[in-house]
């Protein structure tokens, strides 16, 4: 399905499981950094959320003065961030779901496609039509019907009932309820699939014991 390395700075984590409308995500370390004529300063702002903020501004030492900024919500995973594209119907209501339910922070975007950290993992939303909707197979899995395709990633075991509280209470509906499966065996992971408005399928899974996590 979906197995992926985490990241604490992942937006999902930071949020409460009494908190659904995540109040943390909107809090973000700032740090500004400035070049002139070789010469540098820093000023940092923290606060205790879970992005980063980084604006950059660069000045040649000569009279001509150049400036560029970028900003950077997000940081990476560790090792090497997967990079997933997935089609949509609508970018407005992706938007909603993956940035104000899911709570993932959006990166680079157009008016055909935009980006999100997915605890630091890449996934692009990308518009192929208002008619687009996925069409589902299903496969048995522990005496339920599994819908493939799906994609999404393997949680803690706190972060993944973070999750399941905060999806339950933005009234999205479970296809396969949040549940223990394998129970007992190496495998045993606590899973739930839902769908986004555009119908793909998503599963968040926790392994009881991550070391587990391909032990057969």
């Amino acid at each position: 399905a979906i197995l992926s390395t985490l990241t604490s700075l992942s937006p999902i984590t930071a949020a409460s499981r009494n908190n659904a409308a995540g109040s943390k995500f909107a809090r973000m370390h700032m740090h500004i950094h400035t070049l002139r004529g070789g010469a540098s300063s820093s000023t940092n702002t923290t606060d205790t959320g879970d992005s980063a903020l980084i604006i950059t501004r660069h000045a040649s030492s000569s009279s001509t003065t150049n400036t560029t900024k970028y900003v950077t919500l997000a940081q990476p995973a560790p090792g090497s961030p997967f990079h997933y594209a997935f089609p949509v119907h609508d970018l407005e209501l992706a938007k909603k779901f993956y940035g104000e339910v899911l709570g993932c922070v959006e990166g680079r975007s157009s008016e055909k496609w935009q980006d999100y950290s997915l605890h630091g993992h890449q996934i692009v939303a990308h518009w192929v039509g208002s008619d687009y909707r996925c069409q589902d197979y299903y496969n048995p899995v522990d005496g339920d019907d599994v819908p493939v395709p799906h994609t999404g990633l393997a949680l803690t075991v706190e972060q993944f009932h973070e999750l399941t509280d905060r999806v339950r209470a933005a009234g999205v509906p479970f296809i396969i309820e949040p549940h223990l499966r394998f129970k007992d065996a190496p495998g045993e992971q606590w899973t739930c699939f839902f769908k986004d408005p555009s119908g793909n399928n998503l599963e968040f899974k926790a392994m009881t014991k991550i070391e587990n996590l391909f032990a057969k």
